[in-house]
């Protein structure tokens, strides 16, 4: 599905409201699939053939809650090759009309 998603923690801290209203949207392809049993959410341009991700991935994705044409997921974020520890994130989703 077509949508913009905010992110609205960083290094797992949520961000301050007026910083989150302030931020950009990511705008692509919003997927959710299962990868060795985990749930994956990812956001990639939507004409990509390749499917690079737009953001980190977001692993463990749940969908916290939905209204209208927003969503709440909540997950884990790790940092790529594993160079650290992991976090919580949360993706704020707006779906779009097609």
């Amino acid at each position: 599905m077509f949508g913009k998603v905010k992110q609205l923690r960083r290094g797992g801290k949520r961000l301050p409201n007026h910083e989150i209203q302030s931020s950009n949207y990511v705008e692509g392809e919003v997927r959710v699939y299962g990868l060795a049993g985990v749930i994956v959410a990812c956001v990639t341009k939507a004409d990509s053939q390749v499917a690079d991700p737009l953001i980190p991935l977001l692993y463990d994705a749940k969908l916290i809650s939905m209204h209208g044409s927003g969503m709440l997921f909540k997950g884990e974020e790790r940092p790529q090759g594993d160079a650290g520890p992991a976090f919580i994130q949360e993706w704020s989703v707006m779906v779009e009309n097609s």
